[in-house]
């Protein structure tokens, strides 16, 4: 029995080595898989958090406009007109 263990000793370690590589593979594919997934819905999250906050916050924008012209702009606008 001692000699079994001695000559095949390598390739147990490497079958055990390979069997724990495989259990944690296995055991995170499912976490790895889901990880796009959870990429995409957070960044879905932030762009509705951005949306809500954008459509909140109001700008008011107030446009004043001049009831008479200056008598200058006036008369040079006729004569560049050419009437």
């Amino acid at each position: 029995m001692k000699n079994f263990f001695y000559n095949k000793n390598d390739i147990i370690i490497v079958v055990v080595i390979l069997v724990i590589a495989g259990l944690l593979i296995y055991n995170r594919v499912g976490a790895i898989m889901n990880y796009p997934a959870k990429i995409a819905e957070e960044n879905a999250k932030t762009q509705t958090t951005q949306t809500v906050e954008t459509t909140t916050t109001t700008t008011t924008t107030t446009t004043t406009t001049p009831t008479e012209a200056p008598a200058a702009e006036t008369s040079a606008g006729n004569a560049s007109s050419g009437e």
